[in-house]
């Protein structure tokens, strides 16, 4: 199963472009900061992640403000077939409130 969750603020946010079949995409940046438990010892994680929303979750995407925290939820994918770097695919979003 690839299923991947993070609590994380929106930081960047190109501009929209559209596939050649219409569809909406925008690519993005998020940052998280926090605590995991790891072999029962605290680590401290802060990171940046490359992330991209395809179709109607789109316009939830650009509604936001950049520095909003919320809930992100999706998969992770190659960027591309060449490209194997992981890129965080949106299909919702709960913002933080």
């Amino acid at each position: 199963m690839n299923h991947f969750t993070l609590t994380a603020i929106l930081v960047s946010k190109d501009a929209i472009r559209f596939t050649p079949a219409g569809i909406p995409v925008m690519h993005c940046q998020l940052e998280h900061s926090g605590q995991v438990n790891e072999v029962g010892v605290a680590r401290k994680i802060q990171m940046s992640v490359e992330a991209i929303a395809i179709g109607p979750i789109q316009r939830d995407l650009d509604k936001m403000d950049l520095g909003a925290e919320a809930v992100f939820e999706g998969f992770l994918a190659p960027k591309t077939l060449r490209n194997q770097r992981l890129v965080f695919h949106i299909n919702h979003i709960q913002l933080k409130i």
